[in-house]
């Protein structure tokens, strides 16, 4: 039987070339099949043999890998070593890592004054007597670390003050508020009374060298400088840290401060205190005639006093000459504030009273 002749179709096309497109089509889809099936079992083979990499034993303990930003550390499991996934840092280990701790407020322990019982200054005189006391008492057990007082201003002079006589010293004096900050090398001592009635130390004068026992002593790096507002409300602006803890117990005390600095023309520093005595005289020896009524300050706190140490050595200006501290000290008087008279000079009339000290502690 002969072979039937091709033949076309209505449109045109043979139905051999029919077939023939039929079957290119589907080989084409039987090639897109194949081609995922190979990228489906090379992805199952890659992790398959990632899988197989990570439950394998490790080398060396400590090692980490990073396998599709998973981070891999190799572990000890009893004898084995196996590769083990690392968790992250929880947010809650991450907030209590950046956690505070609050320290806690500096407190006073002890002070003699307050700012509203304030109302004059006393004197540390560089050139002779530099150093200041204040007597106190303490009535319970307390530590602290620090010492705090105010200054009010200083006083400073040029260099023929050293020279002139006494009446002409004030030409060349002048009082300043308002100065450059300076170092002062104080020295700090506290010395226990050993009295046995536990009197307070209000005398007129004593010695440390006899019936005091001194239980601390450091030289501290003090910042002299000024104080704002010039008025009794003024911050404790010098403080002076002694570097570790003292304990007082109860007792009659002396608390000393020696002072030492290297600007020359600062004569005097000035620091807040209370007067409150009842002189009528001026002058410092209260042998000057001065005419003025005032009304005499209430003692603020009567279980102690101010003083002033009777140095052993001057100081007169020439910088190669020495400071020298003694034992000996006497009452320390302040100028009567509303008594004070512009121009007037050496008739002021003083009293005795109260440095303004704090004891602090302070973390």
């Amino acid at each position: 039987m002969g072979s039937r002749p091709i033949s076309p179709t209505k449109s045109g096309d043979y139905r051999v070339g029919s077939g023939l497109l039929i079957l290119l089509h589907r080989t084409r889809r039987c090639v897109v099949v194949l081609i995922l099936t190979a990228l489906t079992c090379l992805s199952v083979l890659g992790g398959a043999s990632e899988a197989s990499a990570l439950s394998g034993q490790c080398p060396r303990a400590g090692m980490t890998k990073t396998v599709r930003s998973v981070q891999y550390q190799c572990r000890r499991t009893g004898s084995k070593l196996n590769w083990a996934q690392v968790k992250a840092r929880s947010s809650q280990t991450q907030a209590s890592a950046s956690t505070t701790t609050t320290l806690p407020a500096p407190r006073t322990q002890f002070r003699t004054l307050t700012n509203q019982t304030r109302n004059t200054s006393f004197q540390i005189a560089l050139q002779e007597m530099p150093e200041i006391a204040q007597s106190f008492v303490v009535s319970e057990e307390f530590d602290f670390n620090k010492v705090a007082t105010g200054v009010y201003g200083l006083n400073t002079v040029k260099p023929e003050f050293f020279t002139v006589p006494f009446n002409q010293k004030s030409k060349y004096e002048e009082s300043k508020f308002d100065f450059d900050p300076f170092d002062a090398d104080v020295t700090v001592s506290i010395w226990r009374s050993d009295r046995a009635s536990g009197a307070p130390v209000i005398e007129d004068s004593f010695d440390l060298a006899s019936g005091f026992t001194q239980i601390f002593s450091s030289k501290v790096r003090g910042k002299v400088e000024k104080n704002s507002p010039v008025a009794n409300l003024a911050p404790m602006n010098l403080e002076l840290h002694l570097g570790r803890s003292v304990t007082l117990s109860r007792g009659v005390y002396v608390i000393v401060l020696g002072f030492q600095w290297s600007r020359l023309d600062v004569l005097t520093v000035r620091l807040w205190g209370q007067e409150n005595g009842t002189n009528t005289v001026g002058g410092k020896s209260g042998d000057a005639v001065k005419n003025c009524t005032y009304t005499p300050t209430t003692d603020s706190y009567p279980e102690g006093r101010a003083y002033m140490g009777l140095g052993v050595q001057r100081w007169n200006g020439d910088p190669a000459s020495s400071i020298g501290f003694g034992t000996r000290f006497r009452l320390a008087t302040a100028k009567v504030t509303s008594c004070i008279v512009k121009g007037e000079w050496g008739n002021d009339i003083f009293n005795p009273g109260d440095l303004d000290i704090a004891l602090i502690r302070s973390s």
